[in-house]
């Protein structure tokens, strides 16, 4: 028996890998693979979901997958983990922080943060909590090291892919191969259909940054209601799909403060993007 997690980070292609499994159930479970989605509320008892598992007689891999279970406490992690009768293994996933942090701010302000406070401040209260991941009770982390060493302390094995907006599905889908040790490559996969609402796959584009933030303002004020904010901000994604259709380059809210973040990463990841490449090399 085999146990692996797909445990994001969050903002690395986590929803498109899992809506690309749970499409092909059928055809994982004809390889010996058990996919399960786990859901927010899971995280906080996963040795229910473990003994659930167990009782359904476990599979050859059992496949497990939230872009938060990087970011359960090593503690509750490895009690849940030593239910299953197999050495975890952890499959993450780096993103350098210039795509990265705009991805996760543009995230915050369609998602349930409702985010109304500027880029800028976002920026700050990110690269603070990256430069300090041991202080961090809430929200997401990108010192890889450090989730990495926290991984670690749960008995998981872990191993890295590089994000890559053209290949990154086949490249998890490899992933899942090698250390699943599986006979056959997982090839032929159905492809998910296209996200619709306020579906995670879909974003902001960074011309409807202002709007957004003025409508999470007015649901939070209770001028505007929820169901009514979601109506206004799924709009808000109908027209950021068009004007990155019309777009002939890249959205420029998506590069702003490029270098500082290039420079943050290099003081944070340096020698883990070093290591990463050094280990692709090999």
């Amino acid at each position: 028996m085999k146990l692996i997690l797909h445990a994001g980070p969050m903002k690395t292609g986590s929803t498109a890998f899992q809506d690309l499994l749970a499409c092909n159930r059928d055809a994982l479970h004809q390889c010996g693979i058990r996919f399960r989605w786990l859901r927010l509320k899971e995280l906080d008892d996963l040795q229910a979901v473990m003994r659930s598992e167990e009782m359904q007689g476990w599979p050859e891999l059992l496949l497990l997958s939230h872009e938060c279970l990087c970011r359960v406490s090593p503690e509750r992690l490895r009690s849940a983990l030593e239910i299953a009768p197999a050495m975890p293994k952890a499959i993450l996933v780096a993103r350098p922080l210039r795509e990265i942090y705009p991805s996760l701010y543009l995230q915050n302000l369609k998602g349930h943060v409702m985010r109304t406070s500027s880029y800028e401040e976002f920026l700050d209260e990110q690269s603070a909590r990256d430069r300090h991941p041991e202080h961090a009770r809430r929200g997401q982390v990108y010192r890889y090291q450090y989730l990495e060493e926290q991984l670690n302390q749960a008995c998981c094995d872990v191993h890295w892919v590089r994000y890559s907006s053209t290949n990154l599905l086949q490249d998890l889908l490899m992933a899942i191969f090698k250390y699943g040790s599986l006979e056959h490559p997982l090839d032929g996969l159905v492809e998910p259909p296209k996200p619709e609402g306020l579906n995670p796959r879909r974003s902001l584009d960074g011309a409807v940054v202002l709007l957004a933030r003025e409508v999470n303002r007015l649901c939070k004020e209770g001028v505007v209601v929820a169901n009514e904010r979601q109506e206004l901000i799924t709009m808000l994604l109908d027209v950021s799909d068009r004007v990155r259709q019309r777009r002939q380059n890249l959205d420029s809210f998506r590069v702003k403060y490029s270098n500082e973040l290039d420079a943050l990463d290099h003081e944070l990841n340096g020698s883990f993007w070093c290591r990463l490449t050094r280990d692709a090399s090999t």
